[in-house]
């Protein structure tokens, strides 16, 4: 399984409404250089992960530092479009992707 949103998808891990050991990775469409990090937890927990933001951080922080966590942003500049059923996939060629700048 493979999630399109961080916020989202670390939501639903933290809720126990995902197993974390099902998720293969989970691609942001976010573009928070390393030094950034912080500061978007701290957003993400008092917006997405308020219920739990401790476990959410952790959960968080577990899969970013095992490679879990991609933010093609960074590298290309293209997210993906979560679906319209929610932010998770079974593959990659499940993804519709978007540039940044470009209109949805």
């Amino acid at each position: 399984m493979i999630g399109l949103s961080i916020s989202f998808c670390i939501r639903d891990i933290a809720s126990g409404k995902v197993d974390a050991a099902e998720v293969e990775k989970i691609i942001g469409g976010t573009a928070a250089q390393p030094h950034e990090v912080d500061d978007l937890i701290s957003i993400y927990k008092k917006v997405y992960w308020s219920a739990f933001p401790k476990k959410a951080e952790a959960i968080f922080r577990e899969m970013l530092a095992a490679g879990k966590i991609s933010q093609p942003r960074l590298l290309d500049g293209r997210c993906p479009l979560p679906i319209a059923s929610g932010p998770w996939v079974k593959s990659e060629s499940d993804i519709t992707w978007r540039s940044v700048g470009q209109e949805d």
